[in-house]
């Protein structure tokens, strides 16, 4: 997928992290009900590889195939997402972002699953 450009600035929010037409791969869709649906992407920031959501406005999807890891996750908020079953675990997230080996580790081999995806 490659970033693009969009008017709405809400879109824009925290783009200046990524560099512009640059190719990323999306590790994660989530869809908000009633909001924007957001990519997962990663990015390098002081020389540090991070991962965040994205609005999905600010990009153009250049492939249509779904990672075979992939699983479908639904809130009863009404909100989805698209993700290796590991990540939507209780507190992944807040474990990996900070810094248990453990959930690293899981993100690490999942993320090595999705690049491989051709």
């Amino acid at each position: 997928m490659n970033t693009r450009i969009t008017s709405d600035p809400a879109a824009l929010q925290g783009i200046t992290a990524l560099k512009g037409e640059h190719v990323y791969a999306v590790l994660e869709i989530s869809a908000r009900h009633k909001m924007a649906t957001f990519f997962r992407i990663e990015f390098t920031e002081s020389e540090l590889r991070q991962s965040a959501l994205f609005d999905s406005r600010a990009f153009t999807v250049i492939s249509r195939t779904l990672p075979p890891t992939w699983k479908y996750f639904q809130l009863e908020s009404g909100s989805f997402s698209l993700c290796p079953e590991s990540w939507n675990a209780p507190g992944f997230w807040e474990a990996y972002y900070d810094g248990d080996p453990r959930a690293i580790a899981v993100y690490e081999n999942e993320r090595a699953a999705i690049l491989s995806h051709p």
